[in-house]
């Protein structure tokens, strides 16, 4: 399975290579992006497209691992919780589980001989 990793991320990294290869004049063209809302107006400097799609790329990674990392230790906190909690009800079980003695065990369980 971790071959098929391998070979999915060196496919991956084929075809963007290829991507930009072919389409350099049209990723080396400038963008210049500006937002205009609640009065104030923000304008970015001229940078090329190739620019502004790693960055977004990366932006977008970032936040993604961000979130996981969050939701990864919310589950850990909730798993502790769970594994206290099954700790008390096992504890509450064997506290009023009568003791059982060996007499009691050998005319439960029956012996091998009798059932042959």
């Amino acid at each position: 399975m971790r071959y098929l990793k391998v070979l999915g991320l060196v496919l991956l990294f084929f075809l963007s290579m290829l991507f930009v290869v072919q389409n350099h004049d049209a990723l080396m063209q400038e963008l210049s992006l500006s937002l205009s809302a609640f009065g104030v107006h923000i304008q970015m400097p001229g940078t090329p497209y190739y620019i502004t799609i790693l960055t977004a790329f990366l932006v977008g990674a970032v936040l993604c691992t961000l979130y996981f990392f969050l939701e990864r230790v919310r589950l850990a906190g909730q798993v502790r919780a769970l594994k206290k909690q099954v700790a008390e009800l096992e504890a509450q079980v064997a506290a009023h589980r009568p003791l059982s003695t060996s007499a009691e065990e050998s005319s439960i369980a029956p012996d091998a001989e009798s059932a042959a």
